[in-house]
């Protein structure tokens, strides 16, 4: 399956990555996040069904990866043979279930 991106999911993971870059003064944890969210979208492809994080009132997925620390938010379309990425947030912030 094919992934694409919502515009809000790009913002808050471009958001996330300016936060850290100018928190820290260096690129170098946004790149880790990169990488992370890179790996974490293969294992998404190779098994987007996780029923242990489903939510069958709203119809998404949850990826939490990074050591616990991100969490992906995701619709799987099986006529568009697409996965949504349609959140990415901080575990730190309100789930959204």
């Amino acid at each position: 399956m094919k992934t694409k991106w919502t515009i809000n999911a790009k913002l808050a993971l471009f958001n996330t990555l300016d936060y850290w870059t100018e928190r820290n003064d260096s690129e170098t944890y946004s790149n880790k996040i990169i990488v992370e969210t890179e790996k974490a979208l293969k294992e998404i492809q190779e098994n987007p069904y996780q029923k242990k994080y489903y939510s069958e009132k709203i119809n998404l997925y949850l990826k939490i990866f990074f050591k616990g620390k991100f969490a992906l938010y995701y619709r799987i379309i099986e006529e568009e043979t697409t996965i949504w990425i349609i959140d990415f947030r901080s575990t730190k912030q309100k789930p959204l279930f």
